[in-house]
């Protein structure tokens, strides 16, 4: 069962063009927000065991209750000692994660895409 994850910042719909950086078991996540194109916001998954990009959940035909619709962020309840999983559905992908926890680390930051809010968050 899905539950929605509430506390990032609703992604634009139209472009929120995400970009990722990998590092020490530490995966980072930024995205463009749906309340201003000009901002982004980024999410810090902790103790990261996995992740992998996948095709969208449209490809897959109409949403049913068992997917995710697109633009937004999911949780899946662990089973048993698991790591948590978390799924982020983009109009054209989406990623899953497997860590130990996640935070909203930037609300919203002006910068000109993704990969510079990265940039300008780990200088």
């Amino acid at each position: 069962m899905l539950r929605e994850w509430t506390e990032p910042p609703a992604m634009s719909a139209t472009l929120p063009a995400p970009a990722v950086l990998s590092s020490d078991g530490t995966l980072w996540l930024a995205y463009r927000i749906a309340r201003d194109p000009h901002h982004c916001a980024v999410v810090r998954f902790l103790h990261v065991e996995q992740y992998a990009w996948g095709a969208s959940p449209a490809v897959h035909g109409p949403e049913l209750a068992d997917r995710p619709p697109q633009g937004g962020f999911y949780q899946v309840p662990p089973a048993g000692e698991g790591r948590r999983r978390w799924l982020i559905t983009f109009p054209d992908a989406m990623l899953e994660v497997r860590a130990a926890d996640a935070e909203v680390v930037l609300r919203a930051a002006a910068a000109l895409g993704p990969a510079h809010a990265l940039a300008a968050l780990l200088a």
